[in-house]
């Protein structure tokens, strides 16, 4: 039987961070996909994702992400390749509203720049973004962007580099106590492994893998859009920007349009954060329509006018949410070599190279120094 010191079961976001980690720790490391990252086939596409620390979500992520950025500030430098790029982030929302309400309040906690913009402010910063009576608009400047599959490639890449192993087109199945002091025999197609730890980070499979938790994990559908840019809505041009409607659940946020160079689709990306229908990782998933477009679009209409369709390209990702929007990170309590990081509710990817970090602690020393505690089981 095959051994390992740690093996990683799904290498997207989370898992390739968590592979790069250990195997820098001189940890034996198996990697397991069943596609070859970076793929589209669960959250981890699509170009783009923001970053911020003015976290309207709850003030205490604020100190995981000084540690992301550290992270990836360091992934860049070791690999040669740019994934961060600090465009600045515009939220626009009502005052009372989360999106506001809760920026400043990060913002006013962890000491945070998070500027207030009247109209010509905002004028200024974001020629197309458009600021409705009654709204604020609030600018981060160390916000931005995350280009992801770069970022994926990138860990993979120096996970590899230093010693892991990583086998795609293979799924991990399942999992037993392994004879003996501790470890874990896992599952594998046909075969079976012994590690001394798992690390789950299955993103819309980890319900199936995590079952006997009785987590409460809804997988959704989540289309994305990429419309034609208007001149100077370009990468160096205008910041990203998210915005909230009282009358509306979640976020509209979008990105400046990317050179070309970048190898993407053109034109600028749209979506809505918010949880959207069920749907099964596993089934063929329903392409993004011309209607959805035409809702998300109408949604923006007040903030951003000079945007319309049609759609130059769209997909579909995934998201899996906790009933509370907030990630899991923890020990599993009835197996002590598994380890796992789920649910990370559409908002996870910024956060990737410091789950990682934290993912490697448990697995190799039982515990974390870094504040995950508030994202352990409950």
């Amino acid at each position: 039987m095959e051994s390992f010191d740690v093996i990683v079961a799904g290498l997207g976001a989370m898992g390739s961070a968590a592979a790069d980690h250990l195997a820098r720790r001189g940890a034996r490391v198996l990697g397991i996909d069943p596609w070859q990252p970076p793929h589209d086939a669960g959250s981890s596409g699509g170009e783009t994702r923001l970053i911020r620390k003015a976290y309207f979500e709850h003030p205490d992520y604020v100190p995981l992400l000084a540690r992301a950025y550290d992270n990836w500030a360091d992934l860049e430098a070791e690999t040669g390749d740019r994934v961060l790029y600090r465009t600045g982030t515009v939220y626009v929302g009502d005052p009372a509203g989360e999106l506001i309400r809760g920026s400043r309040l990060a913002a006013d906690t962890h000491g945070l720049p998070l500027l207030e913009l009247d109209d010509p402010g905002l004028a200024e910063l974001h020629p197309f973004l458009r600021r409705p009576e009654g709204y604020a608009a609030l600018f981060e400047p160390d916000a931005g962007l995350l280009l992801c599959e770069r970022a994926v490639a990138a860990q993979l890449r120096r996970a590899a580099a230093h010693g892991a192993t990583l086998r795609y087109g293979e799924r991990v199945l399942g999992f037993d106590r392994a004879g003996g002091p501790g470890g874990v025999e896992v599952s594998i197609g046909g075969r079976r492994v012994r590690a001394g730890a798992l690390v789950i980070t299955a993103g819309s499979w980890a319900p199936a893998l995590l079952a006997s938790l009785g987590l409460s994990l809804r997988v959704t559908r989540q289309p994305l859009f990429w419309i034609p840019a208007p001149a100077g809505f370009e990468l160096g041009t205008v910041p990203c920007w998210a915005v909230q409607r009282p009358e509306a659940p979640g976020l509209f946020y979008g990105f400046p349009a990317l050179p070309a160079a970048f190898g993407g689709h053109a034109g600028i990306k749209l979506a809505h954060h918010h949880p959207g229908e069920a749907a099964d990782p596993d089934a063929p998933r329903s392409a993004a329509t011309a209607a959805e477009l035409t809702v998300l679009l109408r949604a923006v209409a007040p903030f951003l006018p000079a945007l319309n369709g049609p759609a130059l390209a769209s997909k579909v990702c995934l998201y899996t949410s906790t009933a509370d929007g907030h990630f899991v990170i923890d020990r599993h309590p009835e197996h002590p070599g598994v380890v796992f990081g789920c649910g990370f509710s559409g908002h996870g990817f910024k956060f990737a190279s410091v789950v990682g970090e934290a993912l490697a602690d448990l697995a190799l020393e039982g515990r974390s120094a870094l504040p995950i505690g508030f994202l352990g089981l409950r």
